[in-house]
């Protein structure tokens, strides 16, 4: 606390509600233990040398630099070995309990990232999310006798989020407009979520359902959200997706590269609106 001119103000202190940006899944969405993917075989990767080990340390003393991809493929080594302890029950990585795929999404947003240079660790990464996904699908369908397809479940949370926002201009008391704003998130949070899994665990296509222009449009919308619950009038692009996990979506998306190869003017659009999206990483690796 300070005191001036005989008043006492408080510094570092704010009064207020946030909105939960990580909202927990349905309990019933939960599994009651882990995914356990049959049928696939661990893969051995090799570990940091002594070498490995002193160079690390030498960077965090910044004493050198190690080049940039060799740090994200110790990186994905980790993940990879992590997944495999996770959802295999195999290997030398730490082991959780994954019992719904939102614990996977930091894998995820990890594996979509990931340069070109590390496409062998990537495909082995999709690999083994796809099929823990596909496994918690087979998993949720039974335990709830109807099929689990997450694009439908992407759609569902679209309309539902879609509704909210169409009346949310139209609230004028504080506490209602924030858990309408609340809502929305959520439903929109969970879309995103299920659009990623669907395109990962290679779901065909939803007929009609075009939702990678719902994602973007929900992403244009999200980062208009800020913490307080208000709605700015124009996006925050820093809030935005990267460009890369745009672009791993774009070109996993079936229906959308169907229409891509046969309009010339909406992969013009879609190169346009690429431009919005900051990459990860500036300049080489």
């Amino acid at each position: 606390m300070s005191f001036v001119g005989g008043e006492q103000k408080t510094r570092g202190v704010i009064y207020g509600r946030s909105l939960d940006q990580r909202p927990l899944p349905p309990a019933a969405e939960v599994l009651p233990n882990g995914i356990r993917v049959p049928d696939m075989d661990a893969v051995s990767l090799p570990q940091k040398t002594w070498r490995d080990q002193l160079r690390l340390f030498l960077q965090a003393s910044g004493l050198i630099t190690v080049p940039g991809v060799v740090r994200l493929r110790w990186q994905a080594h980790d993940v990879i070995d992590w997944l495999q302890g996770s959802l295999l029950g195999k290997g030398r990585g730490r082991r959780a309990s994954i019992t719904h795929p939102l614990q996977l999404m930091p894998a995820i947003e990890f594996m979509m990232g990931t340069p070109a240079e590390l496409e062998v660790e990537r495909r082995m990464m999709q690999a083994l999310l796809g099929r823990g996904l596909m496994e918690y699908r087979r998993r949720l369908s039974q335990a709830r006798e109807r099929p689990l397809i997450f694009a439908r479940e992407a759609s569902a949370c679209f309309m539902a989020g879609f509704k909210e926002q169409q009346l949310v201009g139209r609230i004028s008391s504080p506490a209602e407009h924030f858990q309408a704003v609340q809502r929305i998130y959520r439903s929109y949070y969970f879309f995103r979520a299920h659009y990623i899994f669907s395109i990962i665990a290679r779901e065909p296509p939803e007929s009609g359902s075009k939702l990678f222009s719902k994602f973007m449009r929900v992403s244009f919308f999200l980062s208009t959200i800020q913490d307080d619950g208000t709605i700015a009038a124009k996006p925050s692009y820093r809030l935005l997706p990267p460009k890369e996990h745009v672009v791993f979506l774009a070109k996993r998306d079936a229906g959308l590269q169907a229409k891509l190869r046969e309009d010339e003017q909406l992969r013009a659009e879609l190169q346009q609106v690429l431009k919005y999206f900051r990459p990860l990483r500036q300049g080489p690796l």
